[in-house]
């Protein structure tokens, strides 16, 4: 007997004869909402890598992991010489850097890295047991290299490569002081932050509200301290500046309302990721039942789920994070997922190493990028807490009045010292 003529006759015995087994599929369509993703899924098929600067193959004769205790290089060759290098991410890198070997590294040697959309997509996709943050890290490493090598041959700035120039100069929010924010009453964390709006003269700031433990529990670090935050951040601020919040996961779908519709009060400007980063459905719930803007998606590392997340109206505004989304292109495809459902994207970056050069190149040519980018100040150190030794190849990185200008030399736009470099041993190639 089938299955489902079993369980079938599992009801009529069960006295259930006048309840119909299951609906048709015609049933079933006709009461179910399916997404349009005809539009999204034409945009994340645009190719994004532009191949007319390459006339000739670029062949990747050679990937090099090279590693120094918790910091990580990546240093890539083409059969003509060019070289990119890249710096891995400042403390996800050493959690997942066997993945660069045994998941990554062959997808791209001996590959012509003018077909860097479908290395990629490759990479990614056919590595469907080992998807994730860490392996997405160490595929974005791997990119930056390649994109960095592309950049130096064309002599282009790296955002050319993978858009046009429509944001030459970014204005920045404050996404500083994760644990102060929380852990600290408002009269003293806010006083900290003001000290770095008056260091850069940006003109918005991200607040941190809840106990950031990822498992929506609602709790707080002191009762009453995020209502108070909220309150003493437009008090200290003003109205003119443009104030954030980020709730990393704290809360439950009714106390995400709850909050949420404090912070309209108040007139916030975003609310980000108020429920744990995988409460798909929930998530939605709290979208649709709130005014202000909703902001997230830096913590997903799949396609196909930011693209459901973006067909489906999950947020208003998207996050992805270069490291953790596994590169700038893969970025990019989700740009233009979010373009085409009228979306604004706010790249994510953590603190630390070179991540602020790669937000900037990549908001540099995203079409729809929002009116302000994360800035956790020019924090250049390596996981090991070393500077990393920089030289712009055109003028100074610095924030002017809550701008910073983005790097217009070739590649990733700065010249690493070769010294620091040849302090890391290689450990893969």
């Amino acid at each position: 007997m089938k299955r489902r003529d079993f369980l079938a006759s599992g009801a009529l015995l069960a006295g259930a004869s006048t309840v119909p087994f299951s609906a048709s599929a015609k049933e079933k369509k006709s009461r179910s909402k399916y997404a349009d993703y005809s539009g999204v899924d034409a945009a994340r098929a645009k190719p994004v890598l532009k191949r007319e600067f390459f006339p000739d193959p670029v062949i990747i004769e050679s990937v090099e992991l090279l590693r120094k205790e918790n910091n990580f290089i990546c240093r890539v060759r083409s059969k003509d010489g060019a070289e990119g290098i890249s710096i891995g991410h400042p403390f996800i890198s050493k959690q997942g850097y066997p993945m660069f070997k045994f998941a990554i590294q062959r997808w791209f040697v001996g590959k012509d890295a003018r077909d860097l959309d479908q290395i990629l997509y490759h990479a990614a996709e056919q590595n469907e047991k080992k998807q994730g943050v860490p392996m997405n890290v160490q595929l974005a490493t791997l990119e930056f290299a390649v994109l960095d090598m592309l950049g130096n041959i064309a002599d282009k700035p790296l955002g050319a490569l993978i858009g046009d120039i429509c944001n030459p100069n970014i204005a920045i929010y404050l996404g500083t002081l994760y644990r102060q924010l929380r852990d600290l009453e408002p009269e003293v964390s806010l006083e900290m932050m003001a000290k770095q709006v008056e260091e850069t003269h940006a003109k918005a700031v991200k607040l941190r509200c809840g106990s950031a433990n990822n498992l929506g529990d609602d709790k707080d670090n002191a009762p009453g301290r995020t209502e108070k935050l909220i309150r003493m951040g437009r008090e200290k601020f003003g109205d003119e500046m443009v104030l954030m919040m980020d709730a990393n996961w704290s809360y439950s779908p009714k106390e995400a309302i709850r909050i949420g519709r404090l912070l309209e009060e108040y007139n916030y400007y975003f609310y980000e990721e108020p429920l744990p980063w995988n409460w798909y459905e929930e998530q939605k719930i709290v979208c649709d039942a709130l005014d202000i803007n909703m902001a997230g998606g830096e913590v997903e590392a799949n396609m196909h789920q930011m693209r459901w997340l973006i067909a489906n109206d999950v947020w208003d505004i998207i996050q992805p994070d270069i490291f953790y989304f596994g590169g700038m292109i893969r970025s990019m495809q989700v740009a233009n997922m979010a373009a085409a459902k009228g979306k604004i994207v706010l790249p994510h970056m953590s603190s630390g190493g070179l991540g602020y050069l790669y937000m900037l190149q990549f908001v540099s040519a995203c079409k729809n990028a929002g009116p302000f980018h994360e800035f956790k100040l020019f924090a250049t150190k390596d996981a090991n807490g070393t500077l990393i030794p920089i030289e712009s190849k055109d003028d100074p990185i610095k924030s002017t009045d809550g701008v910073v200008n983005v790097p217009t030399g070739s590649g990733i736009g700065v010249h690493i010292d070769p010294g620091y470099i040849s302090t890391h041993e290689m450990i893969y190639s």
